[in-house]
């Protein structure tokens, strides 16, 4: 059972899911490139609108270039999450009164749920780089 299950996680996205998500982080990314203000605050928008592009890219490439998009898309998801971690480690609080609201608490699950997926996904994928059975 736990063969058929793992066989079928690692199908991956079908098309349609990946078109959904693809057609819609790719027009996140443009508008956020569009309309990044000219004040320093421009360099946030640029990186999370190729943050999303990259998403895009992954969801429309196929075999070694989705898995290396895909590496980095999880290597990013990971770095945030500790730096995330690490700001609240040393000058947030612990706990806050919503999740809305940046603690150390919020991090952790943050890291949990984010980071530790994109970090194991670039370690199965190894950029592409894998020799294939």
């Amino acid at each position: 059972m736990y063969q058929a299950a793992e066989a079928d996680i690692n199908k991956g996205l079908s098309r349609g899911a990946r078109f959904l998500l693809g057609s819609v982080s790719g027009l996140f990314g443009l508008m956020m490139i569009l309309i990044a203000p000219p004040t320093d605050k421009a360099v946030l928008f640029y990186g999370l609108g190729i943050f999303f592009l990259l998403i895009s890219l992954a969801c429309f490439t196929r075999g070694r270039a989705r898995q290396f998009v895909g590496s980095l898309v999880g290597c990013v998801l990971f770095v945030l999450s500790l730096a995330y971690l690490y700001a609240e480690l040393t000058g947030g609080p612990w706990f806050s009164g919503s999740r809305a609201e940046p603690s150390v608490k919020n991090a952790i699950v943050f890291l949990v749920l984010f980071g530790v997926p994109g970090i194991a996904y670039t370690l199965k994928a190894r950029f592409g780089m894998k020799p294939r059975p």
